[in-house]
């Protein structure tokens, strides 16, 4: 398939989105460590706090099999709309209702809620953005979208994260991010309902046809979680700093937003499938030498710049071949399942990292982002190889 460059990018659309999308991820940015502070302030057990933030990564499992249904029954615009209202009224709701149930019930709801809606606005850009230029506008929204969460811990600073005004913030926050979707509303793409009923078989058939950036997903989520959970522990462990460690961190979170265009402008111009074999292939090779790197003076924050823009860089890619394939449900669909990656990757990777590190001590983080990036190389390659003519005359 010949593939067309003469399609006009819908500037105003994907402004709009893009901006909405970047002002929800300030308040994604804050919400884990607010609930985690506050009910840790209210004597609760780091268990029970593990289960409130527990909640909110089950709830888009729940969520799953009625996305596709809801945005092509209502529309992008609308289900954006109407989720940031309800998401507000939500956090409103923690200061009426507060403690463990209350807010653990509300951050199921928040879940549900925040998946649909982040469903809807990856489809919304993934379809809007044209063949040539799909890849630059993903490494935007990316960019944009890290941004976004990593303004949101700033925010909580100069809010605190005691009494109402958090909450308040958040609300504020998401009536906010509503007001770009409703002024482009009617700019959305359309979603036709092709007539099926959700359900779980059916929304495994992009599993099937398309499990390749289902991987890279997967293997990103497990990759970037590992990082963020267990590099100040691997600090304590083999006695460097821990505030040097979370300088680390935030090298890491500038690399995976100022790469994201450079990976974009690659994936517009060559092989998805080839760039995102590289990619893995660059992550595996950086997080293997992890234990070189990570108490070398002011080279480790090359290393973590770099690291964070390859391996996120696998989120760009991945998305760009779901949209090159996927259109109108189908496209909701895929993106649904493409979210649960994240979701899964999120939910198993620290338990892995956490049993491998008592086997094996501090090696076991360099040990599990090994595992986690080396096990998905094989597939990968195969799809590219399998898919290298179509690919290569798709690009021509």
């Amino acid at each position: 398939m010949t593939q067309d460059t003469s399609e006009t990018l819908p500037i105003a659309s994907l402004v709009a989105v893009i901006g909405g999308l970047t002002v929800v991820a300030m308040t994604a940015g804050f919400n884990a460590p607010l609930f985690s502070t506050r009910l840790d302030a209210m004597g609760y057990s780091d268990q029970l706090i593990g289960i409130n933030a527990a909640a909110n990564s089950v709830a888009p499992f729940l969520m799953a099999p009625l996305a596709p249904l809801i945005l092509a029954r209502y529309g992008l615009a609308r289900v954006m709309i109407v989720s940031g209202i309800l998401e507000a009224i939500l956090f409103l709701a923690c200061i009426v209702v507060p403690g463990f149930w209350g807010w653990t019930a509300i951050r199921l709801m928040m879940g549900f809620i925040a998946g649909v809606s982040w469903v809807a606005g990856e489809v919304w850009i993934t379809q809007a953005a044209t063949d040539a230029t799909r890849g630059r506008v993903l490494a935007i929204y990316n960019s944009s979208f890290g941004l976004g969460t990593a303004a949101g811990p700033v925010l909580l600073t100069w809010a605190g994260h005691s009494g109402p005004a958090p909450f308040f913030l958040a609300a504020v926050l998401l009536v906010v991010s509503v007001l770009p979707v409703i002024w482009a509303r009617h700019l959305a793409p359309t979603m036709h309902n092709d007539g099926n009923r959700p359900s779980v078989r059916l929304l495994m058939v992009p599993l099937r046809t398309a499990p390749v950036p289902m991987m890279l997903n997967l293997s990103y989520a497990m990759v970037f979680v590992a990082i963020w959970t267990f590099l100040p522990v691997y600090a304590v462990d083999t006695n460097y700093s821990v505030e040097h460690a979370y300088l680390q961190l935030s090298v890491f979170a500038i690399g995976s937003i100022v790469l994201q265009l450079p990976i974009g402008w690659i994936v517009d111009r060559g092989n998805s499938r080839l760039t995102g074999l590289a990619l893995l292939t660059a992550t595996l090779m950086a997080v293997a030498t992890l234990e070189t790197f990570v108490q070398w003076l002011w080279l480790d924050f090359a290393y973590f710049f770099i690291l964070g823009g390859i391996s996120s860089g696998l989120y760009v890619v991945a998305l760009t071949i779901i949209g090159a394939k996927f259109r109108g449900p189908a496209l909701a669909g895929a993106v649904t399942i493409y979210t649960l990656m994240w979701s899964l990757g999120a939910l198993i990777g620290p338990p892995i990292v956490g049993e491998i590190n008592d086997h094996v001590g501090p090696a076991g983080l360099t040990v599990s982002l090994i595992l986690f990036t080396a096990v998905f190389i094989p597939f990968v390659a195969r799809d590219w190889w399998r898919n290298r003519v179509e690919d290569r005359t798709s690009t021509s």
